[in-house]
């Protein structure tokens, strides 16, 4: 290293008198200086003239400091060696150069007055041919020009004066055409050259190397930028769940792709509208899909790699843990409803509201968003009714049940019971007066016994042959209630005479208590009736003319009740109600059945709580005149009497009905044990107390102390209501998957868990 600092010095001591003119009481600063890592360059900064003759250090010095430096060995030859030695170098400042950058600073200050290295021969013999470019050597610069692996082109971007030659490929672009349009940047043909290589995509560059290298970069830009797109293939990932079920976050997920594309394409068209027919064409969406795996409770998605992690991410937020685990199968113990009828009420509703949910604007129903499905819409809900037990199973998920749920708790409520009081009160009457004369028959003497005629005959009387010669010879009366007296028989004048006199009167009170014991809404019928047999009667044939009566059924009359009542918000009631009362007008005596009466009342009320109030009502009154008589000989004054025949009837009907609902509102049934205590009191008076012990062992009063019966409260303990364990209804799992499978639930394997957790 001192040597060559020494002979550094000694070359550049001419230069260094030059460049820096010494005051007698200064040192000359030195051309060069190491300070370890680097050198520091101060070259004389004025150019040769008068006083300063030999100017600063010439190139060919400046070629053997590099030399010097690096240990790279040059040469020239003897046109260069002149121009190297008639040329001086001027720089402005000192430099400091990295000792491994100072050859590259030696190309930059050489190609700056045109001269150029060439490297000759392999590595190991190598020697730098320094040319000038003003010179005819020119002309061959390219000829000379080292190949230079593209892998190792890199290396020569600081080296600006070395001629180099390399091979790029562009695979996206067409050579020929390019090097058509890239002659406009090769300046110097002597210098540069760009050749396409055949029917590849390659080219051969020659130049000097930085020039090579940045080249390079562009022509690679710009192959780059000619690259058609790949096309972009979806991915495929399986996220498996730690706490939520993989139906329910599947139906999420694709409702939100679903919502998330449509938004995009509203956008798109939105813009393209404003833009108008110089818009941009938008851009086709992607499709997204979410399948369930249920074996391991995980998702199946497929999406486009842009989308991949904002699904991740999304299905990692909604997979939290919560304080109670996810179940498919519940069991509902119900309370007041019945379990097959509010089955059979859910059903229908979910059915309805999944169908007007799935036809709202907007409306999510079953939908598979972004073009993903899953096997089961997570909102499938089965509800089948265990009328053994009264439970409901259910099989749903956690937010489908919760909604079921509610529903339940509504339904399951216990109504309020309505005791209706009725009295039927029937009042009628009926008077009949029956006045009549029958003048039967004459029998005068000397006419011949068969002789005779019959004067009138109202009914009262009936002619028989006695004799069986076809001639009636004998009346007989009639037997008639009231008075029925006369003459039929003379000694020597006979005129018989019968006379009917009779007066009916009939007063009837009837009254009819029925009370019934009622759900709200529900429905009661309260029946009374007497029945009585009918018979038919067949004709067998015969001399004698045999017969045969045979029973014909039953014919019924009595009181039929039908009601429904109906609370409203203020605590009146809505009554519906039927009525029907019927009775027969006599007794049976044949196989023809009496008249029978039937008065009917329907209607519908509103009555307030504990009033009684009459609800409906029928009054007859009925007079009707009979008259038979004999004409012109009636209207004679006294002596029409006998005559005719006068019969009057009145009848008087009169039928009410009162009604008095009184609402049961406690829910220990306090208010009914009390009114059933009351009528137990008054079955005790009519029966005895003891028949009434009969039906309620604690009624009575007891042998010693004061009888307080009356005022219990009855122990009443609800059953237990809500979501219980299989175990307490009786069902075992193989049992319970069975029953929801019939009923249209998937099988589940063994997801199903046990309820009441």
């Amino acid at each position: 290293m001192i040597s060559i600092l020494a002979s550094l010095t000694l070359l550049a001591a001419p230069a260094a008198l030059a460049a820096a003119p010494v005051q007698q009481d200064q040192e000359p600063v030195p051309v060069i200086q190491d300070l370890g890592h680097s050198w520091v360059l101060n070259f004389d900064e004025s150019p040769p003239g008068p006083g300063n003759q030999e100017g600063g250090m010439t190139l060919e010095q400046f070629v053997k400091l590099c030399q010097e430096n690096t240990g790279i060995n040059f040469t020239y030859d003897k046109d260069t060696a002149n121009l190297l030695r008639s040329t001086t170098i001027t720089m402005f400042g000192t430099k400091e150069v990295r000792k491994e950058d100072f050859y590259s600073f030696f190309q930059i200050l050489m190609i700056i007055n045109k001269f150029v290295c060439t490297k000759v021969g392999p590595d190991h013999l190598a020697v730098v041919v320094v040319r000038s470019l003003e010179s005819g050597a020119r002309n061959n610069l390219r000829s000379e020009a080292e190949f230079i692996d593209p892998g190792e082109l890199e290396d020569f971007a600081d080296q600006p004066a070395t001629m180099i030659t390399t091979m790029v490929t562009l695979p996206n672009t067409d050579v020929r055409t390019l090097s058509n349009s890239m002659r406009a940047m090769v300046t110097d043909p002597n210098t540069m050259q760009v050749i396409p290589v055949g029917n590849s995509n390659s080219l051969i560059i020659t130049g000097f190397g930085s020039s090579v290298v940045a080249l390079v970069r562009m022509l690679e830009l710009v192959d780059e930028a000619s690259a058609a797109e790949a096309p972009e293939l979806p991915e495929f990932e399986v996220i498996p769940l730690e706490f939520a079920a993989a139906e329910e976050i599947a139906d999420t997920i694709s409702e939100l792709l679903e919502f998330s594309v449509t938004s995009v394409q509203n956008a798109q068209r939105q813009q393209q509208a404003a833009q108008g027919v110089t818009g941009a064409i938008a851009a086709g969406t992607t499709e997204t899909k979410v399948m369930v795996y249920e074996r391991t409770n995980a998702l199946l998605v497929m999406a486009m790699p842009d989308d991949m992690p904002r699904i991740k991410d999304l299905i990692a937020r909604l997979d939290i843990d919560v304080i109670e685990r996810e179940r498919l199968y519940h069991f509902y113990n119900l309370e007041n409803a019945d379990a097959e009828e509010l089955a059979e009420v859910l059903e229908e509703f979910l059915d309805d509201s999944e169908s007007v949910q799935g036809s709202a604007p907007g409306g999510a129903g079953r939908a598979q968003g972004g073009g993903g499905t899953s096997s089961r819409s997570s909102n499938e809900v089965v509800v089948v009714p265990d009328p053994a037990t009264n439970s409901l199973l259910i099989a749903a998920n956690r937010t489908r049940y919760e909604d079921v749920l509610d529903l339940i708790t509504v339904l399951d409520k216990r109504q309020d019971q309505v005791l209706i009081e009725t009295a039927l009160i029937e009042l009628s009457g009926s008077d009949f007066l029956d006045i009549g004369v029958e003048l039967g028959g004459a029998d005068i003497p000397g006419v011949d016994e068969t002789g005779g005629f019959g004067v009138t005959d109202f009914d009262l009387s009936q002619v028989q042959d006695t004799t069986g010669d076809g001639i009636p010879d004998l009346r007989v009366p009639n037997q008639l209630t009231g008075i029925t007296a006369g003459i039929l028989d003379g000694d020597n004048f006979s005129i018989p005479v019968l006379l009917r006199f009779v007066q009916e009167k009939r007063d009837t009170n009837v009254l009819n208590i029925p009370s019934v014991l009622v759900n709200n809404n529900g429905s009661a019928v309260v029946s009374t009736l007497d029945e009585q047999p009918t018979t038919t009667i067949t004709a067998t044939g015969g001399v004698g003319g045999q017969t045969q009566e045979n029973f014909n059924g039953y014919e019924e009359a009595g009181i039929t009740l039908q009601i429904s009542p109906t609370i409203s918000a203020s605590r009146y009631l809505r009554l519906q109600i039927a009525l029907e009362v019927s009775n027969f007008q006599g007794s049976f005596t044949g196989p023809i059945p009496p008249p029978k009466t039937t008065r009917t009342i329907e209607t519908v009320v509103n009555v307030p709580d504990g009033d009684t109030m009459v609800i409906g009502g029928i009054i007859v009154d009925n007079k009707t005149k009979e008259s038979d008589r004999v004409p012109w000989l009636a209207d004679i004054p006294l002596l029409g009497w006998l005559f005719r025949r006068d019969r009057d009837t009145k009848d008087r009907t009169s039928l009410y009905f009162f009604v008095t609902p009184h609402i049961m509102r406690d829910q220990e049934f306090a208010d009914l044990a009390e009114y059933s205590y009351a009528k137990k009191l008054e079955a005790a008076d009519i029966i005895g107390a003891g028949r009434v012990r009969m039906i309620d062992d604690r009624f009575g009063r007891p042998e010693d102390g004061l009888d307080l019966s009356g005022f219990d409260v009855p122990l009443y303990q609800p059953p237990t209501r809500g979501e219980v364990d299989q175990s307490e209804i009786g069902k075992d799992p193989g049992t319970v998957k069975e029953m929801l499978e019939q009923n249209g639930a998937p099988a589940q394997g063994d997801t199903t868990t046990p309820s009441g957790e």
